[in-house]
């Protein structure tokens, strides 16, 4: 490693993996909103593939790379990140950021736990025996052996912590830094009244742990009760999870048409859509740290929100619980919203309220105060 001063810092950022959803997010803004200069980083190099780089923004202290084999399949990329990458980091940079968990030989390393569904075996026998169970068993693999070997872990929420196998022992080297929320989305709509129909909105992929078929066979079963609604999905899909999804549809063909379905929605869409709704619902069952359910707390909805530990260091008293596996447990959710005026605008302005607390510069400072944290303290090892 090269001799710097230590206002002379340069950290990399591995991003080998981090290719569309909340991962993208996270790393656009962070770079987007961050001081590096303020933390003793001169310089902040990016490797990813070109599309990933593209969409990132343009600053003085960042430097864009990539590499063939980072453009194309998984297996090129991790071959990429075995055999060349360790030497140009050690090269260029005092330490290593890897927000997608990636097992890299460098150190000092400082990773995140962005997703706890390797995590969950209760969630994981949702997948049967599939093609994505096993990768989910070889995330979980990696990502520990990466936990144990980083110098530094950032975890989203508190409750994520207690995923992890205690026999790793990674209190000590633990540090809690939640997302941010764009301001785009702001929108205080506490004193709303509901529209005629009212319309329930899910933003997430349509996944086995999401649950949509359960939320929609509830909103039907609202509706059959003499309930004006409607329900709005936004988000990809995974193909059994659709399945199910479209089964509870076939049998109620009659009110199929209250279900509407938008797989793919522009990010800059995103905020009408939410501005557009009277009550959010959002049913996983296995979270690390909810960007949707903050979305629709900074737009001011009221929440139907699945009851997860992880969920509720975000949401707080700002919402209504329901068990994401229970039909009827989501319908009385909905209908305590629908039926409660006061309940509904109360937990509205609550919800407003706790997301005015997030920002995308508050996470990027802390970050970037933690990275360098890591690298001071690891530079004489």
């Amino acid at each position: 490693m090269y001799s710097k001063k230590i206002n002379d810092m340069v950290l990399g950022i591995e991003a080998s993996n981090i290719l569309a959803g909340g991962g993208i997010v996270h790393l656009k803004e962070l770079l987007g909103n961050a001081k590096p200069r303020d933390h003793d980083f001169e310089q902040v190099i990016v490797w990813a593939p070109q599309t990933t780089l593209d969409q990132l923004p343009e600053r003085d202290w960042l430097q864009k790379q990539t590499h063939p084999w980072l453009n194309k399949s998984i297996v090129f990329r991790l071959l990429w990140l075995k055999f060349i990458f360790p030497s140009v980091a050690k090269k260029t940079i005092d330490v290593l950021f890897s927000p997608g968990a990636n097992a890299v030989n460098f150190f000092p390393l400082v990773t995140m736990c962005q997703n706890l569904l390797p995590f969950d075996a209760a969630e994981n026998k949702l997948y049967g025996l599939s093609w994505m169970r096993i990768r989910l068993f070889l995330l979980k693999y990696t990502q520990l052996k990466v936990f144990k070997q980083a110098q530094g872990i950032i975890f989203l929420t508190p409750s994520s912590l207690r995923y992890i196998p205690k026999r790793l022992n990674i209190e000590n080297k633990a540090h809690v830094i939640p997302h941010g929320i764009n301001s785009v989305f702001y929108h205080d709509t506490s004193l709303k009244r509901l529209n005629i129909p009212i319309k329930l909105l899910y933003v997430s992929i349509v996944d086995v742990y999401k649950h949509q078929s359960i939320v929609a066979d509830a909103a039907l079963n609202l509706i059959q009760k003499g309930y004006n609604l409607q329900l709005t999905l936004v988000g990809g899909q995974y193909a059994p999870a659709m399945k199910k999804l479209n089964k509870v549809l076939t049998l109620h063909a009659d009110l199929a048409h209250k279900i509407t379905y938008k797989q793919t929605v522009p990010y800059e869409e995103l905020a009408a859509i939410y501005r557009a709704a009277d009550i959010f619902v959002f049913a996983s069952s296995c979270e690390t740290f909810s960007l949707v359910l903050l979305e629709a707390m900074s737009s001011g909805l009221p929440i139907a929100c699945s009851e997860r530990d992880t969920l509720k260091d975000t949401l707080g008293d700002a919402g209504v619980y329901f068990d994401p596996y229970n039909k009827e447990s989501i319908m009385i959710a909905i209908e305590n919203l629908i039926n409660d005026n006061e309940l509904r605008i109360s937990l509205s302005s609550k919800a407003y309220t706790k997301a005015l607390t997030y920002s995308w510069s508050q996470c990027a400072d802390r970050t970037f105060q933690y990275l360098s944290k890591i690298a001071k303290e690891n530079s004489n090892s």
